[in-house]
């Protein structure tokens, strides 16, 4: 018993030292904070702390993004530096600002459209999830796949960050 009170205060201080050495750090920033119609954001946040799923959304306007999230695709709050741990913003290479902002208002039309929770069926429009939605809007526009091989046919947020297509103009973390 005194052994396992031990072990169990050994692991919380050590909690305490990592949580206490992970916030007294400074946060990263490189850029400023994408507010332009059409820039992606990618974040590589593990929901609940636990699993690696990530999440994307394409910027609306300086205040809104629209997402997929479990109860659809909604506008969401353009507010992520303030919310996330990690995010990226990206831009697609061989677009120009008004097919950014068109890509935007393609998905900005999904609006109240389902959560597609079978990954890899991209082909599907009746329901996206998040990255899904935001490899649509560039590539039913304007025929470029930001896939990779990484995930096999589903498309993860990340690999919109690690596509060829695109470039990363801003990065925080804290």
């Amino acid at each position: 018993m005194k052994s396992t009170r031990k072990v169990v205060l050994l692991i919380m201080t050590m909690v305490m030292i990592v949580t206490c050495s992970v916030t007294a750090q400074a946060a990263t920033v490189r850029g400023k904070y994408p507010t332009r119609k059409g820039t992606i954001l990618v974040t590589s946040d593990f929901y609940l702390g636990l699993i690696p799923t990530g999440h994307a959304a394409i910027v609306y306007n300086r205040n809104y993004v629209v997402e997929a999230v479990a109860k659809g695709v909604i506008l969401g709050r353009n507010n992520w530096m303030n919310t996330r741990r990690e995010v990226y913003g990206l831009t697609v290479k061989k677009t120009s600002s008004g097919q950014d902002a068109y890509a935007a208002d393609w998905a900005y039309r999904q609006r109240g459209k389902k959560y597609n929770f079978n990954y890899f069926n991209t082909s599907t429009r009746n329901k996206f999830y998040c990255s899904q939605l935001v490899w649509a809007a560039f590539y039913d526009n304007f025929r470029i796949n930001l896939d990779t091989w990484r995930f096999g046919k589903a498309v993860h947020p990340m690999e919109l960050v690690y596509s060829g297509y695109t470039s990363t103009i801003f990065y925080y973390h804290r």
